[in-house]
């Protein structure tokens, strides 16, 4: 009910229609290539003297280029305002991981408002923005999901992709496998209008990629250690192949008479991730200075938006409203975005727009005010842990000259805009972490070990901070709980992903609500790791592994509501027992 309720709340809430096409004409397709943690100086356009990127240098040729472009300084944030066209605090995500990631499935998101106004949707890519219906890409707005909805992934060779709810395996290098989807995606719906999100996730770690392109880099010195060498050398193969990947999608335009009434927008997440060329900007990846948040942002319509490079402070804000307006898309007013349309300023070489305050936020698992910036003007002002910062970047793009002290009055006043600020996004909190489990559009609900809590004598194998598609390393008493949401009352089939040289016996104990059902191990299950080829070691994702199936039957749960789901497992063996996750299926309704 819940999502029928929103369906039609955001057909009314945006009242679409085509006045500015009406039915002469087709509205224009959309394509929005996002990528990941690819910074503002993996580009040659951008002064990359080693990495040679001519598709996306062709692209700005034929472009509005947004020269002063901002993002948020990590993934999860930036896709949730990319998808909204409002600030992430707002949507209820804060962080990456640990379902601070989620988006309330409530906010209108522009997949939403194409699909009203009667566009194919399709996600291809990394989602990042809640891992459960309906806050995942089926239930905010996509016809068609092919790729992960966590903030990274393990292999991105020959590997397993959820395809509309259910994994399927793939064959070639991911990055290529969503470009192929997206032609196809596009192919099929060429005779209708179509938006296309395709948030590809490289170059974001593991340090993957195909020989062809990682021997084009591999022997430079990029002026690093010998281990900060090889991972540039993969990051910069990755970026090469995106790019390889976006002039496949460009020629695909190109050959079926599709440029002329195709929007194509390509733009970055963040910074960059470590050590690299990122031109005079100071920081990158989860920094609130200049590097962490500016990065390229192109739009091609070809014979409407003329070629330029617009210099006034653009943002991921205003994505949505502009691309909706591009469109011919009327809104009501009742929506509030924090971005506005740039319509007018990128179709009118004389448009100008007014001058605004745009902010920046970034914080872990603790959500404060502690770290962030406003850029106002040539001006950016950053609080980092009580440390203020107020530099003009006209004069020192670099950030290297503390203006705190010589103008403490703008200071103060960009300070106390950042502090309203956060009051305002924050006032509506944060999204209910619990994982709903009965609605009959996902009727598989993985409980993964990193969206628990836990106690007991168990860890995560491979961070301390339980990243997506860790588990849990088990040697002792322990207990495992996820917060949960019965929407629909069910029946569902239990089964848990396990492995141990010496767990046969162990006992493990699944209680939701007041259903307990209790299992023995009954036989001892040693993984088989899964090709990694890393071309440097991963310093932070699990290595995939083969994983034993443990059936615990059935469980019947006749009441709505909130409860947890709990496992508790009492070692019998000394040997370890990991857990991996608790897969549901829902196979009746009460």
């Amino acid at each position: 009910m819940k999502t029928v309720i929103k369906y039609i709340f955001g057909c009314y809430l945006l009242g679409i229609l085509f006045p500015t096409f009406a039915q002469e004409k087709r509205p224009p397709n959309v394509i929005l290539i996002l990528t990941d943690d690819q910074g503002w100086g993996d580009f040659s356009y951008t002064g990359n003297e080693f990495l040679k990127t001519p598709h996306f240098d062709q692209m700005t040729e034929e472009s509005a280029v947004l020269d002063h472009f901002y993002v948020s300084p990590v993934c999860a944030p930036t896709r949730a305002s990319v998808l909204t066209g409002r600030y992430h605090l707002r949507t209820g995500v804060s962080f990456v991981t640990r379902g601070r990631e989620n988006m309330r499935a409530e906010e209108i998101t522009i997949a939403e408002a194409f699909k009203s106004a009667g566009y194919a949707t399709g996600c291809f890519g990394k989602w990042h923005n809640g891992a459960h219906y309906p806050e995942n890409p089926q239930g905010q707005g996509f016809d068609t999901f092919l790729g992960f909805t966590s903030g990274h992934w393990s292999n991105y060779f020959d590997t397993q992709l959820e395809n509309n709810g259910e994994m399927v395996e793939t064959k070639g290098y991911i990055t290529d496998v969503l470009t192929d989807a997206t032609i196809e995606f596009i192919e099929k719906n060429k005779d209708q209008p179509f938006f296309a999100y395709v948030p590809f996730n490289a170059p974001h770690t593991p340090y993957q990629v195909p020989d062809k392109y990682y021997d084009l880099y591999k022997d430079i010195d990029f002026g690093y250690s010998e281990k900060q060498n090889k991972k540039i050398a993969t990051i910069y193969g990755m970026c090469k192949n995106v790019d390889d990947n976006l002039g496949r999608i460009r020629q695909y335009l190109k050959e079926n008479n599709l440029e002329e009434n195709t929007i194509v927008l390509f733009l970055s997440d963040n910074g960059p991730q470590g050590d690299r060329y990122n031109g005079p900007w100071r920081g990158g990846k989860t920094s609130v200075h200049e590097g962490g948040s500016l990065v390229p942002c192109t739009i091609q319509w070809k014979g409407k938006i003329p070629s330029s490079v617009k210099t006034q402070s653009t943002a991921h804000i205003d994505l949505m409203p502009t691309l909706i307006g591009l469109a011919g898309i009327e809104k009501s007013q009742q929506i509030q975005f924090d971005g506005i349309d740039l319509s007018e300023y990128l179709l009118d070489s004389k448009a100008v727009i007014e001058d605004r305050n745009l902010y920046t936020h970034m914080t872990g698992f603790e959500i404060t005010a502690e770290r962030g910036a406003v850029r106002q003007g040539n001006y950016r002002f950053t609080t980092e842990f009580g440390e203020k910062g107020l530099y003009n970047l006209k004069e020192d793009p670099s950030e290297k000259k503390n203006l705190i002290d010589q103008l403490p009055n703008k200071s103060k006043e960009l300070e106390n805009a950042f502090l309203d600020w956060y009051k305002d996004v924050t006032a509506s909190g944060f999204s209910d972490l619990r994982i709903p489990m009965g609605y009959s559009e996902s009727k598989r609900v993985v409980l993964a070990a990193h969206e628990s809590s836990s106690k007991g004598d168990l860890k995560f194998k491979a961070n301390v901070n339980g990243w997506a598609h860790d588990w849990y390393l088990v040697d002792g008493y322990a207990e495992i709980q996820w917060p949960i949401a019965i929407v629909q009352p069910s029946t569902f089939h239990l089964q848990l992903k396990y492995a141990g040289d010496v767990v046969k016996g162990d006992i493990i104990e699944v209680t939701i609500g007041h259903q307990t059902i209790k299992k023995k191990i009954r036989k001892n299950y040693t993984p088989t790791p899964l090709p990694t080829p890393d071309r440097v070691m991963r310093e932070q994702e699990a290595k995939e592994q083969t994983w034993g199936t443990l059936d615990l039957g059935k469980v019947s749960l006749p009441e709505l509501g909130k409860t947890t789901c709990e496992i508790k497992i009492q070692k019998v063996n000394k040997g370890t027992l990991e857990v991996k996750e608790l897969i549901t299926r829902r196979i009746d309704t009460l």
